[in-house]
């Protein structure tokens, strides 16, 4: 499959390298690790990336890239293989297209090619994996790109989908001379005005019956703080992370632009993946999301985390007694 993929990216003189909608870190760095490291390695070559853009965006600005260049190119498409994560012209207009993820949902879309590694820490792991095995030099910015990425879905190395693998992979990253220090420092801090938001947010915080935590981040909420629909729903969730009563917490956010309410459901060490799953949406095991028409949906899902809290609850309860 690795050589596959290699095969067309040889082949082809126009590339495209896309990734799912709302990005995080780890879109944004698998898809420069390997933009950067391509571009490089094939000069000649016409490589673009594409999509949305938001405040995580350490890297540059985006290609317009026509329908007729997207007809006549090999597409890669990073960090998904779920049509409701992606704009559909990323996935209806291609010569070639390939998925590369890490997430355990299946593709709902035609493809040429699909490389999944459902155990990888991050699509960012899997792109550095890709280039030591196509023998493609990783230079400073690509390295740089892709242990962004690599920290951003292992929360630092502290979550359990961090192995030995991941470890040694950003080891190799670490060779090429990256300031990790300058790189944490750049993603990590922030002004007075958004910690100021965080308290705000933490203090409407709601608890269910077995301390699922949760927040619904309406259009008031948002419009009252001026913030964005990415930075409340994936940049505020794990505000909630930490507190030892709490196994799972979901943040609900209104977006204005479709309309639809975005779910952020996470977990200390609880699977919650197939909640997601429930609603139309996927992930990881811990970590997932999926898109709702209503609030009356979030409270569904509300119940059903409540559901699954209290289940597990008795399940130590019983393994103790035992």
């Amino acid at each position: 499959m690795k050589k596959q993929i290699f095969n067309l990216i040889n082949i082809y003189d126009s590339i495209i390298i896309a990734r799912h909608k709302n990005p995080d870190f780890d879109a944004y760095g698998s898809q420069f690790g390997l933009y950067y490291a391509l571009r490089e390695y094939f000069p000649k070559k016409n490589i673009y990336v594409v999509g949305d853009d938001n405040s995580l965006n350490k890297f540059q600005t985006f290609d317009n890239v026509s329908d007729e260049t997207y007809k006549e190119s090999l597409v890669l498409i990073l960090d998904t293989v779920a049509s409701q994560m992606l704009d559909p012209v990323v996935y209806k207009n291609y010569d070639k297209l390939v998925f590369i993820d890490h997430h355990r949902n299946d593709p709902d879309i035609d493809y040429d090619i699909v490389l999944q590694e459902k155990d990888a820490s991050s699509t960012a792991e899997i792109i550095t994996s890709l280039l030591i095995d196509w023998d493609i030099p990783i230079n400073l910015d690509s390295a740089r790109a892709l242990y962004i990425g690599i920290i951003g879905d292992t929360g630092r190395f502290m979550h359990n989908n961090t192995t030995s693998r991941t470890l040694m992979f950003a080891s190799k990253l670490l060779e090429t001379g990256i300031d990790i220090s300058k790189i944490h420092n750049s993603i990590y801090t922030e002004n007075k005005e958004s910690k100021n938001v965080k308290n705000k947010f933490f203090n409407l915080v709601q608890y269910t019956k077995n301390n699922v935590a949760y927040s619904k981040n309406d259009k008031d909420f948002l419009e009252k703080y001026n913030l964005s629909t990415n930075y409340t729903s994936r940049g505020l969730v794990n505000q909630m992370a930490g507190m030892e009563e709490v196994h799972i917490w979901v943040n609900f956010t209104f977006d204005q632009e479709s309309e639809k309410i975005i779910c952020e459901i996470r977990s200390r060490d609880i699977a919650v993946l197939d909640v997601a799953k429930k609603y139309g949406g996927g992930g990881h095991l811990n970590a997932c999301g999926c898109t709702v028409n209503t609030w009356e949906e979030t409270d569904k899902i509300i119940k059903d985390l409540d559901k699954l809290m209290e289940e597990n609850i008795w399940k130590q309860i019983t393994f103790y007694k035992k």
